[in-house]
């Protein structure tokens, strides 16, 4: 069973908490009760979850924020992006771009998750492959969040007219995670 660290899961609770609209109560209580219960203890940055904790919560907040199409879970990743790369990834925009992007991507995908690989390739100028391997039980709503994130660090980074697409995924069956992003140079 994958397992995810307590930061992003820590990530997503400070999220919902700057929310003005002070949307954390209707989260928790979209939860499913196995994933309640580890909300009421303390979530340590460094400790190992299960996965679906924070899968759970990404659904409950596509749910109760967005309109349950896991749409709202691409936005949830840009704006975490948005806070991640002016604090703890702020040294990404002192070296931006796509070459970096693709040598750290491994490193800090495992700091997070004990399962699957993330590789990035850049097959052109214009274009770069966020891929997803070893990971069988990947959910869409974690995939999304990703997408946003990586669009956003993309923008932030100055590149003009980013767009992502999930072209193949291992939810659906198929043997890898594949995101594809364009991009325009400033």
């Amino acid at each position: 069973m994958a397992q995810v660290k307590g930061v992003p899961i820590l990530g997503l609770i400070k999220f919902l908490k700057r929310d003005p609209q002070h949307i954390l109560t209707k989260v928790v209580d979209a939860l499913p009760p196995e994933t309640k219960k580890y909300l009421d203890e303390h979530i340590i940055q460094t400790a190992w979850y299960p996965y679906h904790l924070y899968t759970g919560l990404l659904r409950a907040l596509d749910k109760v924020a967005g309109k349950g199409d896991l749409s709202y879970c691409i936005e949830q990743g840009r704006l975490g992006a948005q806070h991640d790369l002016s604090t703890i990834f702020r040294i990404f925009l002192t070296f931006s771009g796509p070459k970096l992007w693709q040598t750290r991507a491994m490193s800090v995908w495992s700091s997070y998750f004990d399962t699957g690989q993330a590789v990035i390739t850049v097959p052109s100028k214009n274009e770069a492959l966020f891929t997803i391997t070893d990971f069988p039980d990947i959910d869409m709503a974690h995939v999304k969040s990703v997408q946003g994130w990586n669009e956003q660090f993309l923008v932030i980074c100055k590149y003009l007219n980013v767009k992502s697409e999930i072209k193949k995924c291992q939810c659906y069956g198929d043997p890898l995670t594949e995101l594809s992003f364009t991009f325009e140079s400033k």
